[in-house]
């Protein structure tokens, strides 16, 4: 019977990876290409990025707990860098869950990629 009762771990886990087929879905009904990267690069997914097929790089959180954000952007930025440096430009956008409400955040740099990708202009 104990095998049988899920550990925290493995309902954190589904919970995030629901989070992140959501997060596919919004991007896919605004007309992107998107998969989760556990379906489409394991280097991605090593890299911190979970949604593959966008021009940035997305990682997704489902976590009640407060997260560092300026942290947690340098380790993703820290991962391209070693793991597919040809994604270094695209900016890192994190999608946060927190409540049933989800937050978009980005750093003020990122945004600036984000702004430049987008209409060819820098700040």
């Amino acid at each position: 019977i104990m095998d049988k009762i899920p550990s925290k771990g493995s309902k954190s886990r589904r919970k995030g990876h629901n989070y992140e087929r959501d997060i596919v879905k919004f991007f896919n009904k605004l007309g992107f290409k998107a998969l989760t990267t556990r379906n489409a690069s394991r280097l991605m997914d090593n890299a911190k990025i979970d949604i593959y097929g966008l021009p940035f790089n997305v990682q997704c959180k489902a976590v009640e707990a407060r997260i560092e954000y300026h942290n947690l952007t340098k380790e993703i930025t820290d991962q391209i860098l070693k793991l597919c440096p040809d994604r270094s430009n695209f900016p890192i956008i994190i999608f946060h869950k927190r409540k049933k409400k989800t937050t978009v955040t980005m750093t003020l740099e990122e945004f600036e990629k984000l702004i430049a990708q987008s209409y060819g202009t820098t700040i």
